[in-house]
């Protein structure tokens, strides 16, 4: 119940648009354990969804690239910009592995991205509510993944 009241602080449009980002992974985990839809074949789904999770890590370490920008400390700003292009380089990295590490490793990236997000964002300037958002945003899209990986191994 708590989780519930803490997400009516998130502001609508960052929770709805957030919401809207993980459809491309559930898309990608349905039409895949569908064996494809009409031109989209399981192969193209499973490849555009370790695309998108590389896309959405790189929005992510962006994200706190720019939380980055508002600290006064330069050796803490500096070790912040350092890790905040971790994300993209592991999204580069898992669209040329095979389908299965990809998707492990992007569920990887993912929880210890929210993990970084929940942790320490609210300390380095972002609002309160950005941490529950992220929050439930890992947890589904981590579960997505999780999901997908094993299905291509069933």
């Amino acid at each position: 119940m708590r989780a519930l009241e803490a997400l009516k602080t998130v502001p609508v449009a960052p929770l709805w648009l957030g919401l809207a980002g993980v459809l491309p992974f559930i898309a990608g985990m349905i039409i895949y354990a569908l064996g494809g839809v009409a031109w989209l074949t399981a192969d193209l789904a499973l490849r555009s969804t370790i695309a998108y999770g590389a896309v959405i890590l790189s929005f992510l370490g962006g994200v706190r690239w720019g939380i980055a920008l508002l600290i006064e400390n330069p050796e803490v700003r500096d070790a912040r910009f350092a890790l905040s292009v971790l994300p993209s380089l592991l999204g580069w990295i898992a669209v040329l592995l095979p389908v299965f590490p990809a998707l492990v490793m992007l569920a990887v990236a993912f929880a210890a991205q929210g993990a970084w997000d929940v942790g320490d964002a609210e300390d380095d300037g972002a609002p309160p509510w950005f941490a529950h958002l992220r929050t439930l945003l890992t947890a589904l899209v981590c579960s997505f993944l999780s999901v997908t990986a094993v299905l291509t191994i069933v």
